[in-house]
């Protein structure tokens, strides 16, 4: 088949279809997948997979899309590639998405891989004025970024705080602070018997008291400490009466 047609107001469905022009004005529903050089009109096309040069239609809902270019108000798919463009006026939701551009209204995307992103005001616009709109809009871009750095336009963002050097390279000395400096003098002598490398060892068994009082607290609980009981004055248990001895004293 050269060219198949969906009228407007009738649903059709296929396992699979393959031609060489669609034209969707209604609604058009597969199990498998659609494959043809050109997909246009302004209806639904809900399918597995999506492969054609051209896609202009008013909405798609596909498990994958494999295009040159897409134009399409309402798009929804896991895998969208398209190697020339992507134009989707309404709303965008994809997990991942490959293209050369990429011009989105509203989107819910997970991870993009473009050359260039252009983020347009929601607005209630056709898809020939947001393809006019993108191309003016990548046009004043390009003429006004300095040393090609793009910065994000109507969009959200925070700019990335400089990363301090790690030594000052003109060799000055840094200041000391004199409450703070360490001399021989001033600095403590380690006890008898204790090595500086003793010093360094962490003290695991205080390490899991903290541990615990932290948890403990995140929950709502606390810890209390009491003296050590003797042993010979801990209470025991008669298994013959299932009753606890108290302690003597």
């Amino acid at each position: 088949m050269k060219t198949v047609y969906i009228p407007k107001g009738h649903t059709v469905c296929y396992e699979s279809l393959e031609t060489e022009h669609l034209v969707v004005e209604g609604c058009l529903k597969t199990t498998y997948g659609v494959k043809a050089k050109t997909i246009t009109g302004g209806g639904v096309l809900s399918t597995g997979t999506t492969s054609a040069d051209v896609i202009c239609l008013d909405e798609l809902e596909t498990g994958s899309v494999f295009c040159r270019r897409l134009l399409a108000r309402r798009v929804q798919t896991p895998e969208l590639f398209a190697s020339d463009s992507a134009t989707v006026s309404c709303f965008l939701s994809a997990a991942y998405v490959e293209t050369g551009k990429l011009t989105v209204a509203i989107s819910e995307t997970d991870e993009v891989k473009a050359d260039e992103v252009i983020h347009l005001k929601p607005k209630k616009r056709g898809m020939l004025a947001t393809l006019l709109l993108s191309a003016l809009r990548s046009f004043w871009i390009g003429l006004t970024a300095r040393n090609g750095l793009y910065e994000p336009m109507d969009a959200d963002y925070m700019p990335a705080e400089s990363v301090p050097e790690a030594a000052d390279q003109s060799g000055a000395v840094p200041e000391v602070n004199a409450d703070t400096a360490h001399t021989p003098e001033t600095d403590a002598k380690p006890e008898a018997g204790q090595t500086p490398e003793a010093e360094d060892e962490p003290d695991e068994e205080l390490n899991r008291v903290i541990g615990l009082f932290k948890l403990a607290r995140e929950s709502g609980y606390t810890l209390r400490l009491i003296p050590g009981t003797p042993e010979e004055n801990a209470p025991v248990f008669n298994f013959q009466e299932q009753r606890v001895i108290p302690p003597a004293a």
